[in-house]
This record gives C-alpha cells, sequence and structure tokens, in this order.
C-alpha cells in the first residue's frame, strides 16, 4: 500500500530540512501548536550460514549474502491545549511485522522498493498520569528486544497509567482477521521503577493473552483443540550510570505460555516434543556504553511453545524451520515455528562516529534447543549470522 499523500509530504519536509516554519510561511493550523519529524536510515550487509550438519566435512555451505535497507520516517502533531497527540509513519519492507527491510536488487536489476504506513494512532491524555491510544501504534508495553520484535505496531486501544514509580498498561488489539471473526490478544502490565542516584531499576510483570481465532487453515493452524496462547512474561532491567559518558546495563526476561497443553508431539513442533514442557523461554543480558562505543552480549532459550512465532524477534532464529504443524497423522499443511526451538548468543559492538552516524556489527550464533529428527533439507543444526550496520538518525 503506497500512501502518496504521505510521501509527498515528507518529500516536501526533507527538502526545507534546515529552515525554520517561520523561513516557509507554514500555517500548521490553528488546532495545531507543534510539529515534530524524526526517523532514521540503516543499510546492512547480512551473512547468513547454515551449517546442516556440523560433523560431515564433507557438506560444504554456501552462506547467504544480502545488502538490505531500512528506513523509516514519522512525524508527530501535537496540540497541548486540548491534549491530544497524532502520529504517522512511513517505512520500508513488506506486511510482515518483523521486519521493515528492503532488500536490494531481490527480484530485478536495480530494484526499487515501496514505503508503506508503519503505524497511525492518536493519544489523548486524560490527566497527566492517564492516557489513552488508539489505532496502529508502537509496542507500549515494556520488554526485551526477543519476545516482541522490535518492528512489530500492535493494533488497537491502550491505557496507561504512569504515577511515577508505579505504572500500568492495558491493550486489546486485532492480531488477525480471519474470515468474519477478529483474533484477537488481550496484554496486560504493571510494573515498578526505582530510583537511586545513579542506579534505577524497573520490574514488570505482564500477561498476553490470545482468542484461539489468531489459528486459522492458511497461516497458523492450531495443533489440537486444547492449546492456546496464554503468555505470563516477567522483565527486570538495572541501570547503572557511572558519569555523563559511561552507561551499564543488564536485564532479565522470562516467559511462559500458560496455555500450550495436548500430548507429546501435539505441539507447535511435530516429533517427541511435549508442549508443556516447551512453553519456556528466557534471555539474560548486558550492555555497556564507553564513551561513542558500545557493547552487547545476551543469551537466549526460546522453547518451541513458548510465544508466537510471528511476533518473536525475527532475527534470532531466523531459517530455522525444524517442525511442522499437522492436519492428520498422515498429512502436513503448513511449515510453521521459524525461529523457535532455539537457543544461543548474540554479541553486538557499535561506534558512534558522529552524533548520529554509528557503526554496528552483530553476530548471532543459535541451534536447537531440542533436537528434532525430521527428513527436511532446511532442518539446519547450527546456524550463524552477522550483520554489519550503518545507522544514521535525524
Amino acid at each position: 500500500m503506497k500512501i502518496k499523500v504521505l510521501i509527498n509530504f515528507f518529500f516536501f519536509a526533507f527538502i526545507i530540512n534546515g529552515l525554520s516554519f517561520a523561513d516557509i510561511n507554514i500555517d500548521l493550523g490553528k488546532n495545531i501548536e507543534k510539529l515534530k519529524l524524526k526517523g532514521d536510515l540503516r543499510v546492512r550487509l547480512e551473512i547468513h550460514d547454515k551449517d546442516k550438519d556440523a560433523v560431515d566435512k564433507t557438506v560444504h555451505n554456501n552462506p547467504r549474502e544480502r545488502f538490505r535497507t531500512r528506513f523509516r520516517l514519522g512525524a508527530n502533531w501535537k496540540n497541548p491545549t486540548e491534549k491530544w497527540e497524532i502520529g504517522a509513519g512511513l517505512c520500508t519492507g513488506g506486511t510482515d511485522s518483523t521486519s521493515t527491510n528492503a532488500t536490494w536488487s531481490d527480484g530485478s536489476y536495480f530494484e526499487t522498493g515501496d514505503i508503506r504506513l508503519d503505524y497511525a494512532y492518536a493519544k489523548h491524555k486524560i490527566m497527566d498520569q492517564l492516557s489513552f491510544i488508539v489505532g496502529q501504534q508502537k509496542n507500549p508495553f515494556e520488554t526485551s528486544w526477543l519476545l516482541w520484535d522490535g518492528d512489530v505496531r500492535p493494533t488497537g486501544f491502550t491505557g496507561k497509567a504512569d504515577f511515577g514509580k508505579i505504572f500500568g498498561t492495558f491493550g486489546a488489539y486485532e492480531v488477525l482477521q480471519n474470515g468474519n471473526d477478529i483474533g484477537m490478544m488481550y496484554g496486560f502490565q504493571g510494573g515498578a521503577k526505582i530510583d537511586a542516584g545513579n542506579i534505577s531499576f524497573m520490574g514488570a510483570l505482564s500477561g498476553y493473552f490470545f482468542n484461539n481465532t489468531i489459528f486459522d487453515e492458511k497461516l497458523f493452524i492450531r495443533p489440537n483443540k486444547d492449546y492456546s496462547y496464554q503468555i505470563i512474561d516477567l522483565y527486570g532491567k538495572i541501570d547503572l550510570k557511572i558519569d555523563k559518558k559511561i552507561k551499564l546495563s543488564s536485564y532479565l526476561q522470562i516467559f511462559n505460555n500458560t496455555g500450550a497443553d495436548g500430548k507429546i508431539g501435539e505441539g507447535m513442533y511435530k516429533g517427541k516434543l511435549d508442549p508443556d514442557s516447551e512453553a519456556l523461554g528466557w534471555i539474560l543480558g548486558a550492555s555497556a556504553k564507553i564513551h561513542d562505543a558500545s557493547f552487547k552480549i545476551s543469551y537466549a532459550q526460546v522453547g518451541a511453545d513458548s510465544c508466537v512465532p510471528y511476533l518473536k524477534n525475527g532475527d534470532f532464529g531466523s531459517g530455522f524451520k525444524g517442525g511442522v504443524v499437522i492436519k492428520d497423522v498422515n498429512e502436513v499443511v503448513n511449515e510453521v515455528a521459524e525461529g523457535v526451538n532455539v537457543q544461543g548468543i548474540v554479541i553486538a559492538a557499535g561506534y558512534k562516529i558522529t552524533k548520529h552516524f554509528q557503526v554496528e556489527t552483530t553476530g548471532y550464533f543459535y541451534q536447537q534447543l531440542e533436537e528434532v529428527e525430521l527428513n527436511d533439507d532446511d532442518n539446519e543444526k547450527n546456524m550463524q549470522m552477522f550483520h554489519i550496520d550503518l545507522k544514521y538518525k535525524f
């Protein structure tokens, strides 16, 4: 879906970049008191190495290499008098909720990409501590990068309460139109923030509950009649500021799908896996910012039935198709569950060359969490993926 009006608007915004509204005499309208534009551009070299048999040295892999672009541009209109805020954004990429990447020349010589609507929402402050949001929006819940991909934009209604040390969030979102029915997710989160000098702590307990309409016969098949996604999530983060140039952080997230029910082999993976025992996922990570350099490291495990595969981080576990959902014992219906039943390490290092321009390298090293033997050429045992990113924020 190309948004021609918004494209023209943002194009002219770039042309006049650096000029004030007084210089070009733009009238924002009586109901708008402030307009802000921001965005970012990322160019990425991705190298994806699929090691199908780490023991058999006669197997020669052919790593996939590709260049990708991510471009995002957002606008924010504010009316402080009426306490309304309207936000809208554009991005590259397709309809996939976990990626705004556009791969260079993927189908033809010097192929051009599309610009899509990334989000569009309205936010109203009832009072300083209470607000609600309606529309497609950035993820309103406190979380790590694993359980929810950073590109996921929930569509629906959000209520937020922030009393300083204590906060709460409630949301009702449409996940999927399934025929005449709506697949919904309901999210609840309560948490606390504590500041003690140069140390701050944030902890949150969340619940994400999906109705069974998110399963359909084409995209996402329900493995058995008792199976559902009812995810309980615990997330905590500690930040330590040594001075203005040095910041250390660590975090832990544990999530469990209490709705993963069924007999052995009736979960997201065909085989001898019990969905009840594959319902746990967790991540432990740390990061450091030292002057203009940054470092990150994390270790994660994602059980086969611990989260919704189409909403978790799309990079960690990418290419892992280690299982299939079956409609009956004789018929394989659709390959799903990519990126789950995986464990591994993510390491990143970056450097700010200028205030807004950064170079970053990330390595993903992962493998199956529980070994599943299938007659599948894509059933890789070990995988490595590397990103070399050039990022500019404006």
